[in-house]
């Protein structure tokens, strides 16, 4: 596959990591394209998934379920990567969902293959320690901000580092990745807090 058909990919991966053409050109060998609907749930609770997902077009959330409440924990955009960490990381079936949120255009690779790139690329395995490095600091800051921000600064933070998904997502999903209402959120946006 050509590069040039995969640019947002591309520049999601060089956004953490200066990876050479050549490299991205042995990942592309291995990447199969997918066109997914609106609703369509790439990753389920309960089963082992055996690939990592490259979003080229569309945005995807992974949430979780608890007390009959769906919990957004992340979202992925253009040039994002998206799995189930258990799966990932320690081959155990998947504890939360993964669902398109816009019809996409997702590259998927298997989590064999990818870790077999790993061993005979080292652009490829450096990219992967820094981006996993920078998300889980990303993680680790979200749950200080639960912890030390109110829900208003919250919302303003988010509206900040990601201005692509607010028209993008919906208001029940970005409530529930803030740790907040529905109607809170609501009452916020009418403030012009954005």
């Amino acid at each position: 596959m050509k590069i040039d058909k995969i640019s947002n990919i591309v520049s999601g991966i060089r956004r953490y990591y200066p990876v050479s053409d050549a490299s991205i050109a042995l990942l592309a060998e291995c990447l199969v394209a997918g066109r997914y609907p609106k609703g369509h749930l790439l990753v389920r609770p309960g089963i082992k998934d055996h690939y990592v997902y490259f979003i080229e077009q569309g945005c995807t959330r992974t949430y979780f379920s608890a007390n009959e409440k769906e919990i957004t924990n992340w979202f992925s955009c253009e040039g994002d990567m998206t799995f189930s960490s258990t799966s990932l990381y320690h081959k155990e079936p998947a504890y939360e969902f993964i669902e398109v949120l816009e019809d996409a255009l997702i590259y998927i690779i298997s989590i064999e293959n990818l870790d077999k790139l790993y061993t005979i690329d080292i652009d490829l395995a450096n990219w992967s320690r820094v981006a996993h490095q920078e998300v889980l600091l990303k993680m680790q800051t979200l749950r200080l901000d639960r912890l030390m921000l109110t829900a208003g600064e919250r919302y303003d933070k988010f509206c900040k580092e990601n201005p692509q998904l607010l028209n993008r997502v919906n208001l029940g999903h970005i409530a529930s990745y803030l740790g907040i209402t529905q109607q809170y959120l609501s009452a916020l946006r009418a403030e012009n807090r954005f």
